[in-house]
C-alpha cells in the first residue's frame, strides 16, 4: 500500500495550458502558467531581472519554493534538487534551468541567497530569487503555491515545463532525482521533436 501511495505521489501530471487537468496538477499550478508573472525579481548575483521575460519565456525550467532559515524541507530538497542537476548534467544551463524563489524575502536578500547557494554548490544555470513580498507572493499565486502569510506553509511540489510549448507539470520536490531528470528530459526531447518537425 505503502509503495503504490508513493508511485501515486511521484506520478507528474503532464498539461497543456487550457486544457482540463487533474486535480494534483490543478492544485499545483492550474491555469496560471498561460500569464507566467512579469515582476521583477533579484538573483542570488544581486541581478534584477523579470520573472518571465528573463527567466521563464521560450525556456525549459524547473521552479521550487523555498527560504533559507527553514530547516525542515528546504535544505532536503535543495540537495535533492543538487542531486538532479548532477544527473541532468550538461543540459542544465543549455536546456534545462532551475529556479528557486524565496518565500521570505524580507530575509532573504540577495547576498543571503548568495551563501545559501554557495553552501549547497550550486552550478550555472541554476538561480535564487527574491523580491518584494507582494511580487514573490503573485508569482505563488500564479503557479497555486500560495499558501497563505505563513512561509512555513510553503508548498513541496517542483513545477516543471516548457514555455514555448505551454506544457507544464508538477511532482514531489522529493521524489527521485532519477525519476525528476527523467521526466524533464522528456520535455527537452518533445522540443527537438516539434522544433525538427516545425510542430
Amino acid at each position: 500500500m505503502l509503495k503504490a501511495t508513493g508511485a501515486l505521489l511521484a506520478a507528474a501530471i503532464l498539461v497543456t495550458v487550457g486544457a482540463r487537468v487533474g486535480p494534483l496538477a490543478a492544485a499545483a499550478i492550474g491555469r496560471a502558467t498561460g500569464s507566467v508573472p512579469n515582476v521583477h525579481v533579484r538573483t542570488q548575483n544581486n541581478q534584477e531581472v523579470r520573472f518571465y521575460d528573463d527567466l521563464v519565456k521560450g525556456k525549459i525550467v524547473m521552479i521550487n519554493f523555498m527560504f533559507t532559515s527553514c530547516t525542515t524541507l528546504c535544505p532536503r530538497s535543495t540537495e535533492n534538487l543538487m542531486r538532479v542537476q548532477q544527473v541532468l548534467g550538461e543540459h542544465v544551463g543549455k536546456d534545462i534551468f532551475l529556479i528557486s524563489v524565496s518565500v521570505d524575502p524580507d530575509h532573504d536578500t540577495p547576498e543571503v541567497l548568495k551563501r545559501y547557494a554557495e553552501q549547497h554548490h550550486v552550478k550555472a544555470g541554476w538561480v535564487f530569487v527574491t523580491g518584494t513580498n507582494e511580487d514573490i507572493d503573485t508569482i505563488r499565486r500564479r503557479f497555486r503555491a500560495y499558501e497563505g502569510g505563513d512561509k512555513a506553509q510553503h508548498t513541496g511540489m517542483l513545477i516543471y515545463g516548457d514555455d514555448a510549448r505551454g506544457a507544464w507539470a508538477a511532482m514531489p520536490a522529493m521524489v527521485s532525482p532519477t525519476m525528476i531528470a527523467q521526466s524533464v528530459l522528456r520535455l527537452v526531447t518533445l522540443k527537438r521533436i516539434s522544433e525538427s518537425t516545425g510542430s
